[in-house]
């Protein structure tokens, strides 16, 4: 073998030997990248299942928080007209119990007014007979009064 040879066969087993690692390395690289590739995409895949939890977990603090408040609203409402209700039933009591007080009152005075006006005939009847019949006449003057007008 001459040296022109060796010199080719050197050369060749060179290129082979770059080739072959240039070859390596791409793999290498390529390997590298493709678990670069796999690791960010099981991280973006992890972090977007740690935020569909989270959001399904505010969602549903959020549903618990709105059902809450719309209990506590009833529950408001009812205890307000449940309220409302007691103090409309104390108040018909005491309209109820003021009205029967009236009543008696003025039943009371109308007694005490025939019993002054049946005094007041016993000592002089014929003053009580000549109010009585003016009362009758002013009362007759006013309903013919209202009737013109």
């Amino acid at each position: 073998m001459s040296d022109t040879d060796r010199n080719i066969t050197n050369a060749k087993t060179a290129a082979q030997n770059t080739a072959a690692r240039a070859s390596d390395a791409m793999s290498d690289t390529a390997a590298r990248g493709s678990d670069a590739v796999n690791d960010t995409a099981q991280r973006a895949a992890d972090a977007a299942a740690d935020a569909s939890t989270k959001f399904s977990s505010t969602a549903a603090d959020a549903a618990d928080t709105v059902s809450d408040t719309a209990a506590k609203a009833s529950d408001a409402a009812h205890d307000l007209l449940s309220d409302a209700k007691g103090n409309a039933t104390e108040a018909i009591d005491a309209i109820a119990e003021q009205a029967s007080t009236a009543a008696t009152a003025a039943k009371e005075a109308a007694n005490d007014g025939v019993a002054y006006v049946k005094a007041q005939y016993r000592e002089n009847p014929g003053r009580v007979i000549a109010v009585g019949a003016a009362a009758v006449v002013a009362l007759g003057l006013i309903i013919k009064g209202l009737r013109r007008h």
